[in-house]
């Protein structure tokens, strides 16, 4: 199974008896706490994408808040409703360390809660 450069980043989540992780379009989807938290990307084999980083996965609601604490992360250029903060960035890891130990805190402003999934058609 494919191995991501910044699984590091998880290391804070391990040992956690909600945290568990799923491949979700060429990324590796982070889920603590019932929501997803974060996507780590890497560019596809496919070309689809060549993003190299992290989404943080939350509300606009919480983006002000975030970025005030975080200057690093900005809204991904595709998916506006994440922030992202691309793997150069001068201030990576220890971005990430500290984003890390505030989801890490059950930090509200972080995560999302998936949708539910539809069931087959003609399932009772």
């Amino acid at each position: 199974m494919k191995t991501f450069d910044n699984e590091w980043i998880l290391q804070p989540f391990e040992g956690h008896p909600s945290f568990f992780t799923k491949r979700m379009f060429g990324g590796l989807a982070v889920y603590l706490f019932g929501r997803q938290m974060m996507v780590l990307v890497e560019p596809t084999k496919t070309g689809r994408w060549k993003w190299h980083g992290v989404l943080i996965c939350t509300d606009h609601a919480h983006h002000r808040a975030i970025i005030a604490e975080f200057p690093q992360l900005a809204p991904h250029d595709v998916l506006k409703k994440w922030l992202y903060i691309d793997s150069q960035h001068a201030e990576f890891e220890p971005t990430l360390e500290r984003v890390t130990a505030a989801i890490a805190r059950d930090d509200p402003r972080f995560g999302i809660h998936p949708r539910p999934r539809k069931g087959k058609a003609g399932a009772r």
